[in-house]
């Protein structure tokens, strides 16, 4: 199986590309309709967004020349992966809408390695309080050293600290774009841009050259939602695109955690109230271990002054990524799950679907289980791809009517098929 992006897959990205101005128009910045939209076939996309550019974008899709684009993105150091391949990575086949093409820089084998390790997402407000940044640097540092790809948006503020963070704590972070992976932005990160590009890697769906668009920033929010374990927001109002991930994750079966802020200030709103709604409490790179692998799996940081101003340092274990067993079940095991009748779950899944019969929430479910908040999300997404259960807001699940289904495989052919030949 080539670890390179198919032409019909190539084809559908560029043509993304072509109407970005049109699906801008039509959607906005953050409109619900955008991943019913960038799942249509080509065809359908054409009639649904076009309007005058149809005769246009039909041509352009009929004279696209895939060996040409390959050439262009090998002169360019750039590379392409699609869902007929190798080199996808498995966590965005959970999207309703999966992207086509993810373009990237730092090399297939990096980006395998990246998604493969257990992975946290960190977000929050483009003009922080200094508090927000020191949060997320010290997040990235120490989530970097315990072996966690660290995801971020290089946006100003929260993400580009947390990105630097994780740069700082050794590890090779992965920044998703809103535009091309070849184009900076904010022109201000070009430096943090070129670094994660040298050490990281990069990745996008919109093919290389293409400036960002207003649909195209909660579309790189959704991807950095499906990508993680954990999305933890430092610092958000009320009113920031921050919230989008958070919502994506929420949808996904993702945990949600946030980091609490000052209670008068408006800055962090927005991330006060995930947390009154269930949100796990992230007051340092422990608490965000304790989530993504379990309590204790990653060892403990030395959270005095002293340390953190040194960097992350490991007190009672050293650096390593934990075994599958250790960080436990996730959502995105159901992927490779067999089907299974609801009279043979696993033991700690009957426990777990037993107390929500209950009217247990997360922690409690967590606390009488033994698997910790974490953990139990964990549990409680499978439960949910399942069908045994629907989520009642960000910490309470309540029992469905109907019986279990089979939870969703990975598709021969995740891409409409309109888009292959």
């Amino acid at each position: 199986m080539s670890p390179h992006a198919c032409d019909a897959c190539l084809r559908k990205s560029a043509l993304i590309g072509f109407l970005g101005a049109r699906l801008s128009a039509v959607l906005g910045g953050l409109d619900s309709r955008l991943g019913s939209v960038l799942a249509l076939g080509e065809a359908e996309l054409i009639a649904a967004v076009a309007g005058r550019q149809a005769a246009e974008a039909r041509r352009f899709s009929a004279g696209f020349d895939a060996e040409g684009s390959r050439r262009s993105l090998a002169e360019t150091g750039v590379e392409a992966v699609c869902p007929h391949g190798g080199a996808y990575p498995v966590a965005l086949l959970t999207l309703a809408d999966v992207p086509p093409v993810i373009y990237l820089t730092g090399g297939v084998d990096r980006l395998r390695e990246l998604t493969q390790a257990p992975v946290a997402t960190v977000v929050g407000a483009r003009t922080p309080s200094r508090y927000a940044i020191e949060v997320a640097l010290d997040l990235g540092r120490g989530l970097a050293a315990a072996g966690v790809t660290v995801v971020s948006g290089l946006a100003l503020g929260v993400d580009a600290a947390a990105h630097r963070g994780a740069l700082a704590g050794g590890g090779g972070p992965l920044g998703v774009l809103a535009g091309g992976v070849d184009v900076p932005y904010p022109k201000t990160n070009r430096a943090l841009h070129s670094q994660i590009r040298d050490e990281g890697v990069l990745i996008s769906e919109l093919p290389p050259g293409l400036r960002p668009l207003r649909w195209s920033f909660p579309a790189r929010n959704r991807i950095m939602a499906a990508l993680a374990r954990l999305i933890v927001v430092v610092e958000a109002a009320e009113s920031s695109g921050t919230l989008i991930t958070a919502e994506f994750a929420v949808q996904l079966g993702r945990e949600v955690g946030a980091v609490p802020g000052h209670v008068t200030a408006r800055l962090a709103a927005g991330s006060n109230r995930l947390l009154r709604e269930g949100a796990a409490v992230i007051r340092s790179p422990q608490d965000a271990l304790d989530e993504l692998l379990g309590v204790g799996a990653g060892g403990r940081f030395d959270q005095t002054e002293a340390g953190r101003a040194a960097g992350p340092t490991r007190l009672e274990t050293p650096p390593r990524r934990p075994t599958p067993v250790e960080r436990g079940p996730s959502p995105l095991d159901a992927l490779s799950a067999s089907p299974r009748d609801e009279p043979s779950l696993e033991g700690s899944l009957r426990r777990v679907l037993d107390m929500v019969e209950g009217g247990e929430g997360v922690e409690a479910i967590g606390r009488e289980t033994g698997l910790g908040p974490g953990r139990a999300r964990a549990a409680l997404g499978r439960l949910e791809l399942m069908g045994l259960v629907a989520r009642d807001g960000l910490a309470s699940y309540v029992r469905t009517l109907g019986g279990p289904r089979v939870a969703p495989p990975i598709l021969d052919d995740p891409v409409p098929s309109e888009a292959h030949p």
